[in-house]
């Protein structure tokens, strides 16, 4: 059996400084119990400058790396964007996090990492169990001071608190409550969509997805092409299709922007509808839900819903879409479960 979670803070006021690594594992607690989740609460000191990145927090974590002492990568180099996006899709609303404003100020943000998910009735199926561990590596990225602006501050101290969710006892010897798999997320390189339409996923005998996001977006000049940052071309989705087959057969077939529409609004705590028949401006949709097209493999809660991915010369998502590409990029988000070592 598992007793009420523990959250508990074993990191706080960690300096994260800019276009550098942070590397973080002698404090975290391998005790035997299970994690469910890590989360990252980020502080930033930003000064008066014109027309800030309201997430420019988020930007600024460009990637995160979860490693074990058994050579398992939990998280590979995932931004903070990302993961942003990801928490929209898991916990059906964005996560918390102060805008930065012209005036200046301090700003919060909040990140989970999550190891088990939502949608699976048995979420302890991805649990981290630390006792297989005899250490955990964690990596953080970060970026230069422009992404916080146009014009980059002179200086933006930012800091950051880590707690873990995790079960208040190891888990049973006998093994009935030990998970069945590892979690893993990864991102894939951001790409621009006027050079090519497509991505070639990874493919092991150990891994399988529960599901993936792809983020149609516009770059911004001043950044560069900042994956999962920008918001959507013109406010609106360009998206006109989606199709994922692999050397053996097609599993999803052309599916058209609209069924991803509705995917989306299922996922995302927002009402299209405005209590009449018709749907509400493309405009009244929070902007940074549009170009933001998600999937699960995983319908009913079981993990034997996975798509897995051995034994495939090739795993190939291509979408096409409705508008002249222009300077759009895609991002590419997959998250599932890699099988124990």
């Amino acid at each position: 059996m598992f007793y009420p979670k523990e959250r508990v803070t074993v990191i706080q006021a960690q300096v994260l400084p800019p276009a550098a690594t942070t590397t973080i594992s002698s404090v975290l607690p391998l005790d035997r119990c299970g994690w469910y989740s890590l989360r990252l609460c980020f502080t930033a000191v930003l000064a008066a400058v014109l027309t800030p990145f309201a997430d420019g927090i988020y930007r600024f974590i460009k990637g995160i790396t979860i490693r074990t002492s058994r050579g398992e990568v939990l998280l590979n180099n995932v931004p903070g964007m990302a993961l942003y996006r990801m928490n929209q899709i898991l916990y059906g609303k964005s996560p918390y996090h102060q805008e930065h404003l012209a005036a200046g100020g301090t700003f919060t943000g909040v990140l989970d990492i999550p190891f088990t998910f939502p949608f699976l009735k048995r979420k302890e199926d991805t649990i981290v169990d630390t006792g297989r561990y005899s250490n955990i590596e964690i990596q953080i990225t970060t970026g230069a001071l422009a992404v916080f602006a146009p014009a980059a501050p002179a200086t933006c101290p930012v800091t950051m608190g880590l707690e873990i969710e995790r079960t208040l006892s190891p888990f049973a010897k006998d093994g009935k409550s030990k998970p069945l798999a590892l979690p893993y997320i990864t991102t894939y390189p951001c790409i621009a969509t006027a050079v090519t339409l497509q991505y070639d996923l990874e493919s092991a005998l150990d891994l399988g997805l529960f599901g993936f996001f792809l983020y149609n977006h516009d770059v911004l000049l001043i950044e560069g092409a900042v994956p999962f940052c920008s918001p959507a071309a013109g406010g609106v989705d360009h998206l006109a299709q989606v199709t994922l087959r692999d050397s053996v057969r097609t599993w999803i077939d052309r599916v058209q922007m609209e069924s991803f529409q509705k995917e989306r609004e299922d996922l995302l705590s927002y009402d299209q509808y405005d209590g009449t028949a018709l749907p509400v401006a493309a405009t009244e949709i929070p902007t940074n839900m549009i170009g933001l097209y998600p999937y699960l493999f995983v319908k009913n809660g079981s993990i034997n819903e996975v798509y897995a991915t051995g034994k495939k010369s090739l795993i190939q998502l291509s979408f096409t879409l409705n508008a002249a590409a222009g300077t759009e990029r895609a991002s590419l988000c997959a998250f599932g479960m890699r099988a124990l070592r």
